[in-house]
């Protein structure tokens, strides 16, 4: 939840000589602004980037009587991705596995790509149950068999934290998100990723890319970033 409209806007145009220098064209970088900006970000990004939204409702995948809702339809003209079932909306707004795997399959209805995220609190971890938890995430929330399988690993205990996951941990549920969904599921990693660590993450076995947050929020992390991954990649 930040940057109004008019933050967005300009935003979006101070990381547009950035977008058009990166050299590998083969890089794909999604954006997910706030509802509100996302038509604004679109027009002003969309030849650079891939669009989604940090949302959706699971009330219904078009229209009806949910005054406050945006379903996946009304994102449809401008979201090729979504970001679905994030720590923050289950911590804070009690989503539970069943409705991201509906927000899923509405998702899918309207042609958009569901980044579907996974993580264990603190004491889940340190209780050593963590493997079956994130397996039954796993299963919850994509039941169903479809393509474009992608898989934000994001321990809660990691986000905004400054505390990073070690590449072991994170090659671990890489492996077993794979192996419960299949080779070919997309695999990324979010927690505390910022430009002193993005590299190692991206150059991880089993690491098809990762999912940024606060360190996005700022222009020049958001060059550096980019440069180390057209550096690198």
């Amino acid at each position: 939840m930040n940057f109004t409209v008019s933050e967005s806007i300009e935003f979006s145009n101070n990381i547009i000589k950035s977008l058009a220098n990166l050299k590998n064209k083969n890089i794909e970088i999604v954006v997910c602004p706030t509802f509100m900006s996302l038509p604004y970000c679109y027009q002003i990004l969309s030849s650079f980037v891939k669009l989604g939204a940090q949302n959706i409702s699971h009330t219904d995948h078009e229209y009806g009587s949910f005054t406050g809702e945006i379903s996946a339809k009304m994102i449809s003209d401008y979201a090729e991705y979504v970001i679905l079932g994030h720590s923050e909306r289950r911590i804070f707004l009690k989503e539970d596995n069943s409705i991201i795997n509906t927000k899923r399959l509405f998702s899918i209805k309207n042609n958009i790509k569901p980044i579907v995220c996974i993580g264990e609190s603190i004491d889940i971890r340190n209780s050593g149950k963590y493997i079956d938890f994130l397996k039954n995430q796993l299963k919850e929330c994509i039941k169903s068999d479809y393509k474009d399988k992608i898989v934000a690993y994001e321990p809660v205990w990691a986000i905004g934290s400054g505390e990073n996951c070690d590449l072991e941990k994170v090659k671990e549920i890489s492996e077993l998100t794979k192996s419960l969904l299949d080779n070919d599921a997309l695999f990324i990693y979010g927690g505390s990723v910022n430009k002193d660590n993005i590299h190692s993450y991206l150059s991880s076995s089993g690491v098809d890319g990762v999912l940024i947050g606060s360190a996005s929020l700022d222009k020049n992390s958001i060059e550096e970033m980019l440069n180390i991954i057209d550096a690198n990649s």
